[in-house]
């Protein structure tokens, strides 16, 4: 091999594809390790029980486990191996490459174009109130002041997203922070803390929240939402917006199997 020539150029194609494979069974049982070790993260393992575990050579083990403890994927520990900062090094770079808003964005261009309703992204504030970070219009045909949901706070006990988000929190949290009287946005805003613990708790059940009219009359909502690390408050809620008088169980239908699979596949990015 000259100077000019990469490394590996000499080598013919079978010994390169071979070495290839070679490599791919070291990776897969580096993330088996991993992953072995993340399931009880507070206790040490053994060499002999990652060898037993895994099933896997006790040679071909400690050589892993050396590799990824010089990498600081891994620390070396008097009982064993646990995790290594450098997993945490590595999921803080990770975290910071995701942009919440445009994978949000990048996921609902497969949304139905012809859905004639908003998708909403929100989180949580510290005042208990839906803070929307994103909206997509999918041929609503609403002219409600909509272009200004970005930033838009509303009284988490008046929208479905703010209500979904109310049932991630901890019940005992959610408790000692809802505040007394609730806030009013419409006259169908639910203001009845026993109702709105009966909603929350469905919520809880199901995975959904609903609203007709509390936010903006005439409108009805439904939403769901999952825990995140991306999301200020460490969760996110979705929600389908449409004209209440535009809704059969057709629709209801096309709309929840639409807030299903927005959130699922932003659930997968995150």
């Amino acid at each position: 091999m000259t100077a000019a020539e990469p490394a590996g150029a000499g080598l013919s194609e079978q010994t390169r594809e071979a070495s290839a494979r070679a490599v791919v069974p070291a990776l897969d049982r580096g993330m088996r390790v991993l992953h072995l070790l993340a399931t009880s993260p507070q206790r040490a393992y053994s060499l002999s029980e990652i060898t037993q575990l895994l099933a896997i050579p006790k040679s071909t083990a400690f050589n892993i486990c050396g590799a990824l403890t010089e990498g600081q994927l891994l620390r070396r520990v008097r009982d064993g191996f646990q995790l290594g900062r450098g997993l945490l090094e590595l999921g803080s770079a990770y975290a910071a490459s995701v942009n919440l808003v445009a994978e949000f964005y990048d996921v609902c261009r497969e949304a139905p174009p012809n859905l004639r309703a908003v998708i909403q992204l929100a989180v949580l504030d510290e005042e208990l109130q839906a803070v929307y970070l994103a909206y997509q219009d999918c041929d609503s045909g609403l002219r409600l002041g909509l272009g200004g949901m970005v930033g838009r706070r509303v009284p988490a006990n008046c929208t479905s997203g703010g209500k979904m988000l109310l049932a991630l929190l901890p019940p005992a949290e959610l408790d000692g922070r809802l505040p007394n009287p609730l806030p009013r946005v419409t006259r169908k805003s639910v203001t009845s803390r026993t109702r709105l613990l009966r909603e929350i708790a469905t919520a809880r059940e199901t995975g959904y929240a609903l609203d007709e009219g509390g936010a903006i009359l005439g409108l009805s909502c439904v939403a769901t939402g999952f825990s995140s690390g991306h999301a200020d408050g460490g969760h996110l809620a979705i929600s389908i917006t449409a004209p209440t008088d535009s809704l059969d169980d057709d629709r209801r239908a096309v709309i929840r199997a639409t807030l299903d699979s927005v959130a699922g596949k932003l659930r997968s990015r995150l």
